[in-house]
């Protein structure tokens, strides 16, 4: 038992010093994987699981992390996070804010830069390895997002324009949009 809760307490020691280094560096290069259960889920606030499996996850993410430098200046940009670990619960909470300043000339966006803020939360696997557990993130829940301070709903995918990837096609629009004129 005193090695499995060591086990586990160094897990999320790891898994916290990743997200704090994953998090600046969001747009400019992937992120450290090896923190993620193989079944990790991706859900929203209302519950629904938008996406499961690391590959799906890694996608996903590939994709936003594609996308994004094409419209904003990733040297330009910045990622700030703060991040809490509630054991009570063995969860991991990052509350992040980015500020996205859009490439230059961009379709009229030159200085309408976009504000994202939002609160993840990471549950960690509480199995112990020997039952198959890692002691890695098993969920990633984004529980709030706002674009330019407007509150955005569930599935945040379909907002970035993403429902393809997902299977999702609810007619989602480019997150803040609205609020870029």
């Amino acid at each position: 038992m005193v090695n499995e809760q060591r086990e586990l307490q160094m897990n999320v020691g790891k898994a916290m010093d990743v997200l704090r280094k994953d998090y600046p560096y969001f747009l400019k290069r992937a992120p450290d994987y090896s923190i993620y259960h193989d079944s990790v889920s991706l859900s929203a606030s209302d519950g629904k699981i938008q996406l499961s499996k690391l590959s799906s996850y890694k996608k996903a993410f590939g994709m936003m992390r594609t996308m994004l430098p094409l419209i904003y200046d990733a040297d330009r940009s910045v990622i700030q996070s703060r991040m809490v670990y509630d054991a009570t619960k063995t969860q991991i909470r990052v509350s992040f804010n980015a500020m996205l300043v859009p490439k230059a000339g961009y379709m009229g966006m030159q200085g309408k830069t976009v504000h994202v803020d939002g609160i993840s939360v990471y549950s960690i696997d509480l199995s112990p390895t020997t039952k198959g557990g890692e002691g890695k993130i098993i969920e990633h829940r984004i529980e709030k997002m706002l674009v330019n301070g407007a509150a955005l709903q569930p599935p945040y995918f379909n907002a970035f324009g993403m429902e393809m990837m997902t299977g999702q096609q609810q007619g989602g629009t480019l997150a803040g949009a609205g609020a870029w004129s």
